[in-house]
Formats: C-alpha cells, structure tokens, sequence
C-alpha cells in the first residue's frame, strides 16, 4: 500500500465486519492529511482530556446551558485543544468511516464523518471516539478508524471481540447519561409507538438535562427497534442540524488563513467550510 507523505500509516479499523478494509484507505488519507493541516494551524495549546468521566460530563454541562448533549461535548474536545473536524463532503465512490480518532504528534485529533441529521447519533459517535482518547488507545502515529457505528441488529461490539471498542463504548454511553438514562427508559413500555417515544424523550430531557435523542437511541439499543427509533428522532425538532453545530465550532476555533496555502482548498471542501454560519 502506498502511504502519502506524512500521513498516519498505523490505522486499526474497528466494526469491519465483512468490510473490505482498503475500501477505506482514501478516505483515512485524506483524514490524516486534514487532521495533520488543521493541527499545524491551531493556536489552542493541547490539555490530556481528564480521565474521571464525572467530571468531563459536568463540564460539557456547563458548555451548554446545563444540557448535556452534542454543542456541550463539541466545545468540550475544542476547549482541550481537540479538533473536531467535520468530512462529510469526500469525492464521490470515495467509501468513508463514521468516525476516527488520529493521533497527530502529542494532539488527538477527531474525525465526524458521518452524515447524518441526528445530533444524538453524533454525539454518540463524538462520545466513542473521545473514549478511545481517554482509554489511551491512540499512540503517536497511529489512529483509530470506526467504520460503522449505526442502527443494526448487531450494535457496536455486540458481534466484535475487542476491548478498546467495548471500553470506547462504554465511556460513551456514560458520559452521555449512565444508570439515570438506563434507569428512565426502563420505566417505558417497550411497544411504544414512535410519537410516544418522543413525548418520552422530551420529557426525560427536561427532567435529566439530557437531549432527549439520547434516550430513545438508548431505548433502541436495548429493544432493537432500530426503526421506530429513527422515525422518533425526526419528531425532535432540536435533534436536526447537527453539521451546523460541526461547522460553528470548526470556524469558531479555527482560522483557515493559519492553514498552508495548498491545503485551504482541501479544508474547505471536505468539510463544508463556505457553508458554516
């Protein structure tokens, strides 16, 4: 395999499952050669994400309002320096991940490239890849590449054995709620319809400070109703539009100018830089 200058040549991808790996080698190229290019040009310093997940959830908290939900954890990675890029424009026939942790010198850097409308799958694809980060799975040249994360029968490492995904998985769903979103949805009828499951959610979001698309995606991770739970999501109005938070924060904390001359174009593309707000 040829691997462009400079780029991250040890990849781990996780959830491949009857996935042709080099499928994915454009995609983890351009990845490492965006990560590569908005670290050069970051001028936040880099601070290890605590490993107390407690305390990293009450930070994302006090980043939105008390709510613990996708802008909370998107500000949290960029106030430790941990870019969070959006790459959800790549080439088409290009074959992209859902998400990669990279280590890029003494930086994480996190990859969303999931399209996806639902900012509670992204936050949980967020949470996961900041888990590996905080477990110590990344060593300097390497990265971490999730293929798929998504509503399946076979969900996250429910098929796979490998610790650092179930330990990645773990540290999501806990930092986006734990026991308090278990024990809630535990009180639901498991045959609710999908409007019931989002009078449900809005309602356990009020009283838990929770976005309410985390619960019914947790509802969905322990009945398997895959289905339902996507047609409830697109009953929450505030669950839309996560790309915009993606691309608020990029420009927010990033100056393209800093980023070199022949790289701009590259930035701009693939992330959707002309479209943020």
């Amino acid at each position: 395999m040829i691997v462009p200058k400079g780029a991250v040549t040890r990849l781990a991808f996780k959830h491949q499952a009857h996935v042709d790996v080099g499928s994915l080698s454009a995609a983890s190229f351009i990845a490492s050669s965006l990560s590569q290019a908005v670290v050069a040009a970051m001028e936040q310093p880099y601070r290890p994400l605590s490993t107390d997940t407690a305390r990293l959830q009450e930070e994302a908290r006090q980043l939105q309002a008390g709510m613990l939900g996708f802008d909370g954890l998107l500000a949290l990675c960029w106030s430790y320096g941990i870019p969070v890029i959006p790459l959800p424009n790549l080439p088409v026939g290009v074959r992209k991940m859902d998400g990669a942790a990279l280590q890029v010198g003494d930086r994480p850097v996190i990859v969303l490239a999931k399209k996806k409308s639902s900012r509670a799958w992204l936050s949980f694809i967020l949470a996961h890849e900041m888990g590996h980060i905080v477990k110590g799975h990344l060593q300097p040249g390497s990265s971490i590449v999730d293929i798929s994360l998504q509503e399946t029968a076979e969900y996250s490492t429910e098929s796979l054995d490998d610790s650092e995904e179930a330990e990645a998985d773990a540290f999501a769903l806990e930092i986006l709620g734990g026991s308090h979103v278990d024990q809630k949805i535990a009180t639901w009828s498991r045959d609710a319809d999908p409007v019931e499951l989002a009078v449900n959610a809005r309602a356990a979001s009020s009283a838990h400070g929770i976005e309410a698309g985390h619960f019914i995606l947790r509802q969905a991770f322990n009945t398997k109703r895959w289905a339902d739970a996507v047609l409830a999501l697109r009953f929450l109005s505030e669950d839309l539009n996560p790309q915009e938070a993606l691309l608020g924060h990029l420009k927010q904390n990033l100056k393209l100018d800093l980023i070199a001359d022949d790289l701009q174009d590259l930035v701009s593309q693939v992330t959707g830089w002309d479209k943020a707000a």
